[in-house]
């Protein structure tokens, strides 16, 4: 009974996780983890793939194999065990003084305990028959099970992890680096997270994206310099709220830029946003292939070039 329990639970779980990763994106992986893939080089967006594919195959794998559906069980409980007790000392070691979120805590006990259940079911019901022995056909039909399964998730579309981390007073900073999302969609990006509408607002033609801010004179330049005249809807500047607490400093500055047929959006308030503005990104049929925050000639030719 219990090794059926075994055999079906962990496919479940191993399947609850491909589905949480493939909704989730970047931000499915536990700190601990995207910190070992940058430090690495690996990359969080090839090692999330990469552990979707395992998971994807070491599901029908524990399902159908009698011999392997334990070590697979093993490795699941142990891993989930692992992942959740680094998850928590990550949070209760965190530098600041700001109280955690509640929901922070929810992915790493519930790891924890799935996967301490996991490994206590296995320890105390051992097989009481030995397992048969490991066929050859078992290991490449596991082996062509798992050229399948890297083959699917890397034409997975999944989003970037968000760099966002609670500071003092309880808000949340959020790091955007435009310059890193060449070659990717705005969902891609994880930047659509954030502001929705630029998915289909970048997915054809050409448009330009220019973060600013109201009180930046840069920012009104780059507008007069490089964006001036009619837009026609090509132009999207999504403004950079001030975080909660700042001091805002008097400005001479017009209260918005002037930006004929631009599409107006804006980040979300209630956050620290750290990106440079102005900062151009342009988009050719929904992907990236232009990013900056100081050679903007690059980007777009304006009337005028700003040192």
């Amino acid at each position: 009974m219990h090794g059926i329990v075994i055999r079906v639970g962990v496919p479940i779980v191993l399947l609850a996780c491909v589905a949480i990763e493939w909704s989730q994106g970047g931000n499915s992986l536990p700190t601990w983890t995207a910190n070992l893939a940058v430090k690495t080089g690996i990359g969080q967006d090839r090692l999330l793939r990469i552990l979707i594919a395992l998971q994807l195959a070491a599901a029908p794998v524990a399902l159908l194999s009698a011999r392997l559906s334990r070590p697979v069980a093993w490795v699941t409980g142990v891993s989930l065990a692992f992942s959740g007790l680094a998850e928590l000392s990550a949070i209760v070691n965190a530098p600041g003084t700001a109280a955690v979120p509640p929901s922070t805590w929810i992915a790493p006990l519930a790891g924890l305990a799935v996967g301490a259940g996991i490994v206590t079911t296995l320890v105390r019901h051992a097989p009481a028959t030995p397992q048969p022995r490991l066929g050859a056909w078992t290991v490449l039909g596991a082996l062509a099970l798992l050229a399948v399964t890297l083959a699917t998730s890397a034409r997975l579309t999944l989003e970037a992890r968000s760099a966002g981390t609670v500071g003092a007073g309880g808000v949340e900073t959020v790091m955007l680096n435009p310059e890193e999302w060449v070659g990717m969609s705005a969902a891609q990006a994880g930047i659509a997270r954030h502001v929705p509408q630029l998915t289909p607002l970048t997915m054809e033609g050409t448009k330009w994206v220019v973060f600013y801010s109201p009180t930046c004179g840069r920012c009104h330049e780059v507008f007069r310099a490089y964006f001036a005249g009619p837009q026609n809807g090509e132009v999207i500047a999504v403004k950079v709220p001030h975080a909660p607490g700042d001091t805002v400093l008097p400005s001479d500055q017009p209260s918005e830029v002037e930006c004929q047929g631009c599409e107006m959006l804006s980040l979300p308030e209630g956050k620290r946003w750290v990106v440079t503005p102005p900062t151009i990104v342009k988009f050719e049929n929904g992907v990236v292939t232009c990013a900056t925050s100081a050679d903007y000639t690059r980007c777009r030719k304006g009337s005028d070039e700003i040192p």
